[in-house]
């Protein structure tokens, strides 16, 4: 006699909902073998091989439409197209997997760096070559604004990790009018450097580069040292302030922690 299991059985067992077994049943891709006259359903060996098939498949991404084909009109030939499609689906995961450890081994060194990093508030002039970023236009004043405006720049740069912008820079701009104004928290838009998708750049020159730690409501003071070095020094603003948010909101709650990056494009007077 054939060993029968409950559908609790199965439901431990594969920890899997009985609301999901019914429903399977209930499109024809897992009935069970035997409905006994108490209304209890039992599944049989047969099913659990199914069972098995089903979850192995919908792990890859195969559709329960294309899943209750492929196990109703099983051959050789089609169990050979399958197991083609799930190779090709481990090996699209596997480089996708590898690309995120990369990432994140890169976005764990840029932490470590900055734990172990001194030079903060220290005015430097620092040439860039042209960055490539994707740009999000927007106006928006405070950080939850500027959360918000990377959320939907994530969305357009199709990225599928919801934690950070692993081995990415974000920053804002703020544009050269309102920063001269002393309007320090008008942003004008948020940016990606990467040459993955792009859709602006960072111009090349001098940059008066400078770290400071700690929250963005005392950018102001930070501003103000700037723009006294910048006249001792005989230099001006030739374009938007850039602000790089290398520990920010994303990685800590902490906004002690934070650290930001201001990029001033320079000019001589």
């Amino acid at each position: 006699m054939k060993k029968l299991y409950k559908i609790g059985d199965i439901s431990k067992l594969y920890n899997i909902s009985n609301d999901i077994l019914r429903y399977y049943e209930k499109i024809g891709l897992l009935a069970p073998d035997v409905r006994g006259e108490n209304g209890y359903r039992y599944y049989s060996e047969k099913q659990l091989w199914k069972l098995n098939n089903i979850r192995s498949l919908r792990s890859l991404g195969v559709g329960l439409k294309e899943i209750i084909d492929f196990l109703h009109t099983r051959s050789i030939k089609k169990t050979e197209e399958m197991i083609e499609f799930q190779l090709k689906k481990i090996d699209e995961n596997l480089k996708e997997l590898l690309k995120l450890k990369n990432e994140l081994e890169l976005k764990k060194e840029n932490i470590r760096y900055f734990e172990n990093f001194s030079k903060y508030e220290i005015p430097e002039i620092k040439f860039f070559s042209e960055r490539s970023i994707l740009l999000k236009k927007g106006e928006f004043k405070d950080e939850s604004e500027i959360n918000l405006e990377l959320k939907k720049l994530k969305r357009s740069s199709e990225e599928d990790n919801d934690f950070i912008f692993t081995k990415s820079e974000i920053g804002t701009l703020i544009k050269l009018e309102e920063w001269e104004k002393g309007n320090y928290f008008n942003y004008m838009g948020t940016f990606v450097i990467t040459d993955e998708i792009k859709n602006s750049i960072l111009e090349s020159g001098e940059y008066l580069t400078y770290f400071f730690r700690g929250d963005y409501n005392f950018t102001e003071k930070h501003y103000i040292t700037l723009k006294k070095y910048m006249n001792e020094k005989g230099y001006r603003a030739k374009g938007d302030i850039i602000e790089l948010y290398h520990i920010e909101m994303h990685i800590t709650e902490n906004k002690e922690e934070y650290v930001t990056e201001i990029q001033i494009p320079l000019e001589k007077i």
